[in-house]
Parts: structure tokens; C-alpha cells; sequence
């Protein structure tokens, strides 16, 4: 990848976005992710969007994919000139920062990039925005820069601001789940009037990024994403088994930024504590591989009849879906192999995924085109036309297919567990998990005290 330029990027005018550009990057987020989708509609008229920045390019992707309506991002100036991805941001939309960390940066331009997001304001539309400043994969909310607030108070007339978490089960696996929660819609008048009538914009605008640090945080699972998100979303799964409490995904995040925060606390207060629940799971996790379980298959009664149903249900369906899913792996083994191959090179996690969708965007359509031209040369040249669309197909229709015989599997598979499993087995695999749960309630209640014990 080449140097970035010093040359300064022109500030776009407000409203010329390419659709096809974030038409293209909503159907690759799409085919990436599992995307969850919490909150409202955004409301109409100026809006100012503030996000986490856990994933570089495929943030700014993921909340066009599900915010609603067009949106205008900051982006740093030098993604503007000379990178890899230059021609797909200048087609975007977004407007250049100029970030002193970047060398050779001009920073005075920030001018421009205040005016072209005021006149975007103005002009009645949606920008983002990410206050932490840069991307990271630390799992928690890096200290805000205040452009957020100024460019808010600086303004004209009012803009709603609404604060958008980004929460990543797996910042680079594919078909991994990611869940956007938007915030609901807050103002910043107040601060304003403030700020003018006693002369304190200084701490107006400090105010005012406190409060939408505040907003972000509470939309958020903070936890590093490699040590501890899996324990956070293992003792989830666990405690939600145990208590047979809501899996709905609002319910699901808020459980999960306690869990976080509960980890970090004892991590902090009593690690000990904290040592004994993870070694409990552990163990529990244990006793469910030696019969080949997991925590729902505990809750799981299958009638026989139920399963003769499931089985020809599914036996038929695997008649057509199971050669399909066997074709799409024979035909697109090589650009799965080819972008998992690149996106292991990127620099960093929080750059992985945006490697591998830009891999996929290349190789894919060049191996339908490869596959087509090989077809046309053997077949004709009608034929080759006719399955450049037949082989898109086969990769969207394919991937489901793969995902729902997998699927089957594991049912089949956990069918046959539950069936070699002793009642008694399962009675006690039942307690181990209340005690479990049990432990963790007592832990929850320990941390709500003041001061701890």
C-alpha cells in the first residue's frame, strides 16, 4: 500500500454522494455480518451522528447499511489521495478531517471541513462523525476530541444528535454478529444558549462531549475484544440458560455492558472473585463437551414425534439445499481462500475486516468473471454472459444454503447428545449451572454495594 499523500483532498460540496458507492459497501456488510439492528428511525432534518470506531472503513459501511437515511462521514484526509480506497471515498460523500497525528497535514483546512459540515447541517441532512478520533480495537471508549460539540454549537439553527453503538462479536470472523444500537435523538440547546449568553463556550462544549460520551457509553459492551468479550458473551448465554431470562438483543446488550463492567471491577477489586467465576464456567464447559452439549440443548425435551417430523422436514429440503451448498463451497473455494489469505496480512484486528470485505469485492467478481470466460470459451458466448448472473446467485442463495445445513448438524448432532446423555447427567449439569448462576448473582449484588464488602 502506498505512502499517503500530503497533497490536500478538496472539501466535497454537501449532497454529492454516489449511491452505487454505499449501495456496493450495504450489500458487502450485509453478506459479511449478521446485522442487528437496535433503536428508532432517525428523525428528519440536521442530524449529527456519533459512533465507535472499532473496525476502520466497515463502521462508516455498517451505519449507512442501517441508519435509514443518507449520511455524510468525516473521514481523515489522507484516505482523500493516493491509498487503495481513495476513489471509493471521494465517491462517498465524506468530508476530509485534517488530523495533526496524520504527518504533513495542514491542519488550518479544518476550516473547510467545519464549513462543509455546517453547510451539510444546514442543508438539512445526516453526517457522522467519530469522536475518539481514530479507529481501535482496545473494546473500550478512547478519551473524545470536543469537534463533535463545537461543530454543534458553532451552528446556525438546532441539530438533533443521536449517539450510535457498535457492538462486534467478532470484529474479523466471517458471518460473525455485529449489533448498531442508535441511541435516542438528545439536543444541545441548552448548552448553546448557555454558552452564548455567559461566555462560556469553552465549557459548554465540554459539557456537551461529556454528555455524548455519557450517551455513547451506555450503548456499548466494553471489553477487550480478545480476552474478555468471550467471557462477557459466554457468562451471557450461561446466565440466560440458567434464569430463562429475555434473549431479545436490546435486553441482550444491556446484560452485557453490566457483565462487562462487572468483570472489570472485580479484575480491579477482587480477583479472586473474579479467578473462581471463570474457573467455575470453565469447569462447567467441561462437563457439557464430555456429552457433546451446550447450555440450550439442557432445556431441550424433543418429543419422537417432533424429531420425525424435523427429520423428514429437513431430509427433504437437504435433497435440493445439500448439493447446493456443496457446489457454492467446489466453485468459490479459491476467493474464499484468496481474501481469508489477505486479509491475514493487514497491519492490525480492527483493519482485518475492512481488508478482507475489499479482498472480496475484487475477487469475487473476478473469479465470476474468470469462471464465465472459462464457461464462454468451452460452451459459447451466450452461455458465458448467462452465468455471470447465475453464478452471483449461486454465491448469495449458496451462502445460505451452507448456513442452514450446518445448522441442521448441530440440531442432529445435539439431538443425538441429549439422547446418550443420562438423566442424571443432565439433572446434574442443570445444577452446576444454577450454582453458576447463583455465584454470579451474588457478585452482582457484592459490586452494588458501596465500597464493595
Amino acid at each position: 500500500m502506498s505512502a499517503p499523500s500530503t497533497a490536500a483532498p478538496p472539501t466535497a460540496p454537501p449532497g454529492r454522494i454516489s449511491s452505487w458507492v454505499w449501495a456496493v459497501a450495504r450489500l458487502a456488510i450485509r453478506i459479511f455480518y449478521r446485522v442487528e439492528r437496535i433503536g428508532g428511525a432517525l428523525p428528519d432534518g440536521p442530524l449529527l451522528l456519533v459512533a465507535n470506531h472499532p473496525n476502520t472503513l466497515a463502521d462508516p459501511a455498517l451505519i449507512q447499511a442501517t441508519a435509514g437515511r443518507a449520511v455524510r462521514f468525516l473521514a481523515k484526509s489522507t484516505l482523500f489521495a493516493d491509498h487503495v480506497v481513495s476513489p471509493l471515498i471521494r465517491r462517498s460523500g465524506a468530508i476530509p478531517v485534517y488530523r495533526r497525528m496524520d504527518p504533513g497535514v495542514d491542519t488550518s483546512r479544518n476550516v473547510e471541513t467545519f464549513a462543509a459540515v455546517q453547510a451539510t447541517l444546514e442543508a438539512g441532512e445526516a453526517v457522522c462523525l467519530f469522536p475518539e478520533g481514530k479507529s481501535h480495537a482496545a473494546g473500550r471508549l478512547e478519551p473524545l476530541r470536543t469537534g463533535a460539540a463545537r461543530m454543534v454549537l458553532a451552528g446556525g439553527r438546532p441539530v438533533t444528535l443521536v449517539a450510535v453503538g457498535l457492538n462486534f462479536s467478532r470484529l474479523a470472523r466471517f458471518r460473525s454478529r455485529v449489533t448498531v444500537v442508535f441511541g435516542r435523538p438528545f439536543e444541545a440547546e441548552d448548552l448553546r444558549v448557555a454558552g452564548a449568553a455567559d461566555g462560556g463556550a469553552a465549557d459548554a462544549v465540554r459539557r456537551l462531549t461529556e454528555r455524548i460520551e455519557e450517551r455513547l457509553r451506555h450503548l456499548m459492551i466494553e471489553a477487550e475484544p480478545r480476552l474478555d468479550l468471550p467471557i462477557v458473551e459466554r457468562v451471557d448465554r450461561l446466565y440466560t440458560a440458567a434464569r430463562g431470562v429475555s434473549r431479545d438483543p436490546r435486553e441482550r446488550v444491556g446484560r452485557r455492558r453490566l457483565i462487562a463492567r462487572g468483570i472489570e471491577e472485580l479484575r480491579a477489586r477482587d480477583p479472586e472473585r473474579l479467578a473462581e467465576i471463570v474457573g467455575r464456567v470453565d469447569d462447567y464447559d467441561a462437563s457439557l463437551a464430555r456429552f457433546g452439549l451446550r447450555d440450550r440443548d439442557l432445556d431441550r425435551e424433543v418429543p419422537f414425534a417432533a424429531a420425525v417430523r424435523f427429520a423428514v422436514r429437513e431430509g427433504a429440503l437437504a435433497l435440493l439445499l445439500a448439493p447446493l451448498a456443496i457446489l457454492t463451497l467446489a466453485v468459490f473455494a479459491a476467493p474464499y481462500w484468496i481474501t481469508g489469505e489477505f486479509a491475514r496480512r493487514a497491519p492490525d484486528i480492527q483493519s482485518r475486516a475492512t481488508w478482507q470485505l475489499l479482498a472480496g469485492a475484487v475477487a469475487y467478481p473476478t473469479w465470476i468473471g474468470v469462471v464465465a470466460v472459462t464457461i464462454g470459451a468451452g460452451v459459447g458466448a451466450t452461455a458465458g454472459l448467462l452465468s455471470v448472473p447465475g453464478l452471483a446467485a449461486l454465491a448469495l442463495g449458496g451462502m445460505g444454503a451452507v448456513e442452514r445445513e450446518l445448522s441442521v448438524l448441530r440440531t442432529v448432532r445435539a439431538f443425538r447428545a441429549l439422547r446418550r446423555t443420562p438423566a442424571e447427567a443432565r439433572a446434574a449439569l442443570h445444577r452446576q449451572r444454577a450454582v453458576i448462576a447463583d455465584v454470579l448473582d451474588r457478585a452482582r449484588e457484592w459490586l452494588d454495594e458501596p465500597g464493595g464488602r
